[in-house]
C-alpha cells in the first residue's frame, strides 16, 4: 500500500517555522521601494536584508498561520512583537532602501550615554494616541516638549525599565520612563514620524 505523498515544497513549509524577533535590538525599522511601485513601503532590515510589512494582528497564533500560508508560496517571513500585537514581515530580495524624509540621528551613539529621561510628575507630559506609518492601529503615546513618544512596554520594576532603556539607547532610540498608577514603569520611545490622533 502506497503512503500519501505531499509536494516537496508544501511538505517543507509545514516543517518550517517563522522566525520571531522578540526585541527591537534584532532589527531596524526603515522604508523601502519595490520595483514598479512608486510608494514607499514600511519595512525592517535584518542582517542586511529587507522585509516589507504584510499585516499587524493581535494574536501570535494568527500571525503564525499567516506566515505558514506565505511560506507555502515560497515567501520567507518574520514576526516582530509590537505594543499592538504581532507584525508580519515578508522578505523582499529586490527591495531598494529609501532614505528617510527627515534628518536621521546617528545610528550608533556612544554606548555609555543612552538618551533616557525619567519623569516623576504627569504635569510635564500629556497622554495621547498617535498613528505610525507602519501601523494600522492607534498607539498609546505621550507628548513631551513637542515630541511624541509611543508606548513600548510596561514593566514591573524600575531596574527592568532602566535595563530596557539602555538597550534601546544603544540602538539609537530616545526613551522616556514614567510611572503608572499601578506603580509599574512604562517605557516610551521617540517616534519622529508620529501623527497625533485628533478627537472628533
Amino acid at each position: 500500500m502506497l503512503s500519501p505523498t505531499f509536494p516537496q515544497s508544501a511538505e517543507k513549509s509545514l516543517t518550517l517555522k517563522p522566525e520571531v524577533l522578540e526585541s527591537r535590538e534584532q532589527y531596524c525599522c526603515c522604508h523601502i521601494r519595490l520595483p514598479g511601485d512608486e510608494q514607499r513601503t514600511a519595512a525592517i532590515r535584518v542582517a542586511g536584508k529587507y522585509y516589507s510589512l504584510v499585516k499587524v494582528v493581535k494574536e501570535r497564533q494568527q500571525a503564525i498561520e499567516i506566515c505558514h500560508r506565505l511560506l507555502a508560496k515560497g515567501r520567507k517571513t518574520l514576526i516582530t512583537r509590537i505594543p499592538k500585537g504581532n507584525a508580519i514581515w515578508m522578505f523582499e530580495p529586490d527591495a531598494l532602501f529609501e532614505e528617510a524624509a527627515y534628518p536621521v540621528q546617528p545610528a550608533q551613539p556612544p554606548l555609555n550615554a543612552p538618551t533616557c529621561k525619567i519623569l516623576g510628575a504627569q504635569s510635564r507630559y500629556q497622554l495621547c494616541q498617535i498613528y505610525l506609518p507602519d501601523l494600522d492601529e492607534r498607539l498609546e503615546a505621550i507628548l513631551l516638549d513637542g515630541k511624541y513618544y509611543g508606548l513600548f512596554k510596561v514593566v514591573e520594576t524600575r531596574q527592568q525599565a532602566l535595563e530596557l532603556a539602555v538597550k534601546l539607547g544603544r540602538r539609537g532610540d530616545e526613551t522616556v520612563i514614567t510611572q503608572t498608577e499601578q506603580g509599574k514603569d512604562a517605557i516610551w520611545v521617540l517616534e519622529p514620524d508620529a501623527r497625533v490622533v485628533r478627537e472628533e
